[in-house]
């Protein structure tokens, strides 16, 4: 069955909730082989974010000098305390189907003086908490959409700037979050 693609138009900005600096990290029995992107799909990847941001009528270079990969990325638990979506203990696979590749990527933006983080995935995606600089942050969608086909993609800026991220990013309803850690930004 498909979906038409939900997006969602800019909000204004709402402090996030704190991360968890002590939620559990999160182990899978699944062994998952880490391969890096095919030149093919690493510019699939690359096309989708420009799009992506064009989308939000942001015209950010996706150059070097703006993009910001994470020092270190990892799974955590999920308190239900900590999201409004959280209502299942079971990731819903429903919507990961095989077919075709859609894109996967994860980064922070510098651009004019505040900071974007763009995702995309097969899942819809959410970041259900954040740090910067130790302290509460706020920040706004400005880009959400999932549909089966093109899977999810999320375009998220925050109000300040520093020098450490933390974000908590859940995908789907699961009640684990892929927790990033920017550092010297």
């Amino acid at each position: 069955m498909n979906q038409t693609p939900i997006r969602t138009t800019p909000k204004e900005y709402e402090i996030l909730p704190f991360v968890d600096l002590h939620a559990p990290k999160a182990f899978s029995s699944r062994n998952r082989t880490r391969a890096d992107a095919s030149p093919d799909n690493a510019m699939q990847d690359f096309e989708d974010a420009k799009t992506t941001l064009r989308l939000t009528g942001l015209w950010i270079n996706l150059s070097l000098e703006n993009i910001i990969g994470a020092h270190e990325k990892y799974m955590v638990e999920l308190h239900p305390v900590n999201t409004s979506i959280l209502t299942s203990q079971n990731t819903d696979t429903s919507m990961r189907q095989k077919g075709a590749r859609k894109p996967h990527y994860s980064h922070l933006l510098i651009f004019d003086n505040t900071l974007v983080f763009q995702a995309a995935c097969c899942l819809p995606l959410k970041i259900v908490a954040a740090s910067l600089n130790g302290h509460s942050v706020s920040g706004r969608v400005l880009f959400a959409s999932h549909s089966e086909e093109s899977g999810g993609r999320l375009v998220y800026q925050f109000r300040d700037k520093g020098t450490e991220m933390i974000l908590d990013l859940q995908r789907g309803e699961s009640p684990r979050a892929q927790r990033y850690i920017f550092r010297k930004i």
